[in-house]
């Protein structure tokens, strides 16, 4: 008998998991989500017609879904699909977290303004208000401005997804990228976890920096954000 891997459908293993704290649900639990203001990001076991009336339980008439797994099938009638594109699934074959670099700082609460408009200037991918209590998050200031951070994410069983890596426009160049995905990624390893990341199709400069800290393709993946009509 076949066994699902847990990053195939990330969102759902990680909120079946150790983020259970953080899901809402509907269908019994045949589909998950995350509590507003943290990720659109939702599970659900099998895209059959079951699972799509779960999914549509789940965010509502005019609630907006996304979908970031293996595959994801043609969206049947009743949703109207924003985005389909096609993203890479890299995970670290070794450790490449670093934690305690100089000039790096984790970040709380009291930074989610911050966090907030740097993700609204630079668009890293979803980000809302309380996305910071999905794990654990590290940023740079420069004269007091937030202008690079990243964190965890989604974590599924075993995993930590490195997410919102982003640096603003005017301190690009200076490496800190990487400096935060590793502060991310070692937040993740210090517990005995491995890093996993994703990537948009075109995004040649993540993904060059990503193989330099040592992430390799583990498999392709569909990101699908849909809307359920009213």
């Amino acid at each position: 008998m076949s066994t699902v891997h847990p990053l195939d459908d990330v969102a759902r293993s990680a909120l079946t998991g150790p983020q259970a704290g953080l899901a809402r649900a509907a269908a019994g639990g045949r589909a998950l989500g995350y509590r507003d203001g943290i990720a659109p990001f939702c599970g659900v076991g099998t895209l059959d017609a079951d699972g799509w009336d779960a999914l549509a339980a789940l965010v509502g008439p005019g609630g907006v879904a996304v979908l970031l797994r293996g595959e994801v099938p043609p969206t049947p009638p009743g949703w109207t699909e924003l985005v389909r594109e096609p993203g890479t699934q890299l995970v670290a074959e070794r450790p490449v977290g670093r934690v305690g670099e100089k000039g790096v700082v984790e970040l709380g609460d009291a930074d989610s303004p911050a966090m907030v408009r740097l993700a609204a200037e630079t668009e890293p991918g979803p980000f809302g208000p309380t996305s910071h209590l999905a794990g654990r998050w590290f940023g740079v200031r420069r004269e007091g401005r937030l202008v690079a951070m990243a964190g965890e994410r989604i974590r599924p069983p075993g995993w930590g997804e490195v997410s919102g890596v982003c640096v603003a426009a005017d301190a690009r160049g200076a490496g800190l990228g990487a400096l935060v995905t590793r502060a991310a990624a070692g937040a993740i390893e210090e517990r005995g976890d491995r890093a996993v990341l994703h990537t948009r199709q075109g995004n040649d400069g993540a993904d060059r920096l990503y193989a330099r800290l040592g992430f390799t393709v583990r498999r392709r993946v569909a990101v699908v954000v849909l809307r359920r009509e009213a």
